[in-house]
């Protein structure tokens, strides 16, 4: 795993869940065994309803497991009460209070660090996540972006040894979402506290996490890096979920109720399920993008139309139409003039 550069200063920790158990209704989590390692950023990633919040409330404390252990480093926190555990969480919603300023707001999140130190500490996070100039202000009077680093700050506030974050950007523009994942991954460079974040947004999950855990139907599917993760799915329903293609020489046997299929006159293979409703797609890292009027002829390249556009980092995260979806990461002076409804051509490198 490539693990970002962080100050030797911070304050981090290993989370441990072992054969965690959570009952919520009809809803049953688990048995599940996963791992955060020491400053790691980690996706849990999975549809609606997978148990992703259920995971983060039983870690943050909120929710009390029926069996199995939570270790912070090699204590065990299972019955902890919330507040021992040091932990920050954001949800969905800024839940921030209405009726207190920006700073008395971030003031509330520190209220457990000595009081002649909390000033520096607002101070210091006001200016990472650049809200010094809201600090004064109520928040009816914020944007959904300016709430959501509002609400992250308060979060980081007391500095916690964990950092949960469930589904952060769900509510936001795709402009506040793309500037908020920019300020969460240069505050993670800079604090390194170990962070879990809980999404559906491949995106999120490609341009954040260290590490990715797909969670479906209350237990982890699949673990790993997560470009690895989509090039690779692990089995039928997480490649359903992913709607991936595996891009490399992959020989072996079709999995039961799966069917093999060329594409470009290419040994490339895409795991198309015969009786499944959504269409596969394919993700080409590092695409060759060329204008529709050049033609294909070496017999390698698709033809395509930009269907979503998304700034992402140095390069463009796209969603082409080509009979099927195709998902493209392309750095961001490449090819041709990149907007929605464009027709292009696709190189697909070979594995």
């Amino acid at each position: 795993m490539e693990r970002r550069a962080r100050r030797a200063s911070v304050v981090a920790m290993r989370l441990r869940l072992q054969e965690i158990r959570v009952s919520a209704g009809d809803f049953r989590l688990g048995p599940v065994t996963l791992e955060a390692g020491d400053g790691e950023y980690l996706i849990i990633l999975g549809p609606t309803g997978a148990g992703k919040t259920l995971t983060l409330e039983t870690i943050a404390g909120l929710r009390e497991p029926s069996s199995g252990r939570i270790l912070m480093d090699a204590h065990d926190i299972t019955a902890s009460a919330p507040e021992a555990r040091r932990i920050g969480f954001l949800y969905q919603d800024s839940l921030l209070f209405p009726h207190l300023d920006v700073r008395a707001n971030l003031t509330y999140g520190a209220h457990r660090i000595a009081r002649a130190e909390r000033a520096g500490a607002i101070a210091r996070i006001a200016r990472m996540l650049e809200i010094e100039p809201l600090l004064d202000r109520m928040p009816r009077g914020l944007s959904g972006g300016e709430r959501q680093r509002v609400a992250l700050a308060r979060a980081l506030a007391a500095s916690p040894v964990l950092l949960l974050l469930d589904e952060p950007m769900a509510a936001l523009d795709p402009n506040s979402r793309h500037a908020l994942r920019e300020r969460l991954r240069a505050t993670h460079r800079e604090l390194g506290t170990t962070t879990i974040h809980v999404t559906h947004s491949f995106s999120e999950a490609l341009a954040l996490g260290d590490r990715v855990a797909i969670l479906i139907g209350g237990a982890v599917i699949q673990t790993g890096a997560p470009r690895e993760v989509f090039a690779k799915p692990a089995s039928a329903m997480v490649a359903r979920f992913l709607k991936t293609a595996s891009l490399g020489a992959d020989n072996s046997p079709a999995e039961h109720g799966e069917a093999r299929l060329a594409l470009c006159a290419r040994a490339m293979v895409l795991k198309v399920d015969p009786a499944g409703g959504a269409a596969p797609a394919l993700i080409a890292e590092g695409a060759e993008l060329r204008d529709a009027g050049a033609a294909g002829e070496d017999g390698d390249a698709i033809a395509a139309r930009i269907v979503a556009i998304e700034r992402d980092g140095d390069g463009f995260a796209l969603t082409l139409s080509a009979g099927l979806e195709l998902r493209a990461w392309v750095a961001g002076a490449a090819g041709p003039a990149l907007f929605e409804g464009a027709s292009i051509w696709v190189r697909i490198p070979h594995q």
